[in-house]
Parts: C-alpha cells; structure tokens; sequence
C-alpha cells in the first residue's frame, strides 16, 4: 500500500473516531507510521540503493542522518519515535490523543510532500 494511501485511511480513521476509542486510535497510529516507514524506506533508497535485506528501523535513520542535507532525517526520527510509543501499548500509559495523532499525521504528509519535492527538483 501506498504512502498516500495509508494516510488517507489514518485520515478516516482520525474523523470518523469519539476521542476515547483507544483501539482505534492505535490503528491509527500503525497506519501513520507504516507509513513513515515506507517513507524512509523510500528516501533511503533516493539517497543510496535499495537496502535489500532487513535493516531496522534505526539503522535506516541512520543512513539518512549521515547522508540527508534537507533535515527530513531529523523529522523523520522525531515522528518514528513518537509513533512507536503511540503503537505500543503498555497499561501504566494513556493512548495518544486524537488531536497527537493528527500532528503526526500531519508531520509524515509533509515530510513525504517535501521528498516529493526534492525528487522533482533533483530531475530536473
């Protein structure tokens, strides 16, 4: 599935939700960051080559720390790490709001427009 596309279903999810819906708020928050990770996964290969056996999710961010110069590597981690609490459910913690979700949501679609737009300029 689509970067795109996954937003748009988080997007559905996010609207159509009652604020106090944990489990759907964390599907919401799986979606977002499968997004994310296609993303990164993306842009990593932009920046180098596919990386064609399992490589963890730190490790990713750690390519585009060394090589990105447009700071989407930062925001990249920053929303990776704020998803993976949103994603993992633990009972001393509260699901993440709604309106945390949005943000992140929001975060991830402009950072997959920003690469969008990198690899136009870069075409040309």
């Amino acid at each position: 599935m689509t970067t795109e596309r996954l937003l748009q279903q988080a997007k559905a999810i996010l609207d159509g939700l009652p604020a106090t819906s944990p489990r759907l708020i964390r599907v919401a928050a799986f979606l977002i960051r499968q997004a994310l990770e296609a993303e990164v996964d993306a842009f990593c290969e932009d920046l180098v080559m596919p990386m064609r056996h399992p490589v963890r999710m730190r490790s990713r961010l750690a390519v585009l720390h060394a090589l990105d110069r447009s700071g989407l590597a930062a925001t990249a981690e920053y929303a990776w790490i704020a998803l993976s609490r949103a994603c993992h459910h633990h009972a001393y913690e509260l699901a993440p709001t709604v309106s945390e979700l949005r943000h992140l949501h929001a975060v991830v679609a402009e950072m997959a427009a920003k690469r969008a737009r990198i690899l136009a300029r870069d075409a040309h």
